[in-house]
Formats: structure tokens, C-alpha cells, sequence
């Protein structure tokens, strides 16, 4: 996708409920500074450590945010849908990335630096008060998974992460509740913290309960009230 062109550019920003409150000043500032384009799957958009020069907008597809722990394995700390702003932290203050950002599916994604995002951010209230409640958002989202993923049950942190994946990216498609992306063992392993044959046979023991299916890496909850957290 390259995306570019003015009208281009202004159909994205249009889309996106974010900026519906832009004053025309600030809107033409975007419009000029932003950049489209497409990344395949595994690509990076950038690494920890890297200089926080960009502030991406999520126009399709999905991208995994991680962080390289002390054993050198990756840890699994978050799935960016689309129409999603990110990263969030950091903001105003950071020079660099904290986390890096790999694409978890072919993604097309727009950026603009983020001197000009922030200066946006400065000069528009409601733009500032907009970002606030999706910074509190994603904390509150990082909170909940503190809650029920540090559990001493394997299976019970498996469970906790499809409700937690269900929640964020879950669709009713023909009235069925999917998670319309491809999800791998091996992310629900990161994110829940336990390993692949734990996930593995608790997705068979739920799919045996008649609880979801998972066929080509695409989870149907059949039973959502059993995936509501708390239960």
C-alpha cells in the first residue's frame, strides 16, 4: 500500500473517530506529515532502544507489541487492532522506544513524527483529552491482565487470555463470535505465560467441552459467557 496522496491521506484520517475534533489548521499539519505503507508478517516496525521519531495509525491487519526480557526470550505484552493508535507510552517524555513492534499478520499502517503529533496534541484540548482516555484505556487493559494472568493454574491463565482476546478482538460474523486473525499456540503460550503443549491441551480439552473451535488458526467461542473474566 502507498497510499500518499492527499486525498488518500485524508480518507484515512477521516476514519479514524480520533481525530474528529481536528480544527482544519491541525488537520492539513497531519494530512502534510503522514506516510503510508505496508509491512508482511514478521516484519519490524521498530525495536526497543530505537528513537521514538514515529507514531503509527493501524489501518489493517494486526501487530504485536513486545519486549526482549533478561533470558533473551520474547515476552508477550500486547495485540494492536486496527484503528488503533500506538505506541501510547512514552509520550512527551521518551526519546526511545520501550517496546518493539512486529507486524503479527500483513498490516498496512500510516505514521507521522511524532514532533508533529505532539505538537497537535499541545495545541488541540479535546485531541489531548481523546489521548488521555485511550492512555487509561490501555493501562486499565494492562491491569486486568496483571489480574488474571498471574494465576498458579496454567489452564486457568489460558482461559484468562482468550477472554482477555475475545474482549479486544472478538466479532460476531453470521452470529457467530470469532476472533477474525489468525492466532497462534505459540502467542496464547507468550501472552498467558505457559508453554505450547499446556495451551495445546487446554484448547483441545475446550474444543472436546464444545466451549470454542479452533480450525486454521481462527478461534468461535460458542459458549461466551463461560469466557467472561471472573468466572
Amino acid at each position: 500500500m502507498e497510499q500518499n496522496d492527499r486525498s488518500s491521506k485524508m480518507l484515512i484520517i477521516n476514519e479514524y473517530p480520533y481525530f474528529s475534533a481536528l480544527d482544519e489548521e491541525n488537520h492539513e499539519l497531519l494530512v502534510e506529515n503522514m506516510y503510508c505503507r505496508s509491512y508482511k508478517k514478521g516484519q519490524v516496525l521498530f525495536d526497543a532502544g530505537d528513537r521514538r521519531d514515529r507514531i503509527f495509525f493501524l489501518n489493517k491487519g494486526l501487530v504485536r507489541i513486545e519486549r526482549l526480557d533478561d533470558s533473551a526470550s520474547y515476552n508477550f505484552l500486547e495485540i494492536i487492532s486496527e484503528k488503533k493508535l500506538f505506541p501510547l507510552l512514552g509520550m512527551f517524555e521518551s526519546e526511545k522506544y520501550y517496546f518493539s513492534a512486529v507486524a503479527a499478520t500483513d498490516i498496512e499502517v500510516c505514521y507521522i513524527p511524532s514532533s508533529i503529533f505532539e505538537k497537535v496534541l499541545q495545541m488541540d484540548i479535546r485531541q489531548m483529552q481523546l489521548f488521555t482516555v485511550d492512555l487509561t484505556i490501555l493501562l486499565e487493559k494492562q491491569l486486568r491482565r496483571i489480574q488474571y494472568c498471574i494465576t498458579s493454574k496454567a489452564k486457568q491463565r489460558v482461559k484468562n487470555t482468550l477472554s482477555i482476546l475475545v474482549e479486544d478482538l472478538g466479532r460476531w460474523e453470521d452470529d457467530k463470535l470469532v476472533i477474525p486473525y489468525p492466532i497462534l499456540i505459540n502467542d496464547i503460550s507468550k501472552y498467558s505465560g505457559t508453554t505450547r503443549e499446556t495451551v495445546g491441551q487446554t484448547i483441545r480439552e475446550l474444543v472436546k467441552k464444545r466451549k470454542i473451535t479452533y480450525e486454521y488458526k481462527q478461534f468461535v467461542f460458542l459458549d461466551k459467557d463461560y469466557f467472561t473474566l471472573g468466572k
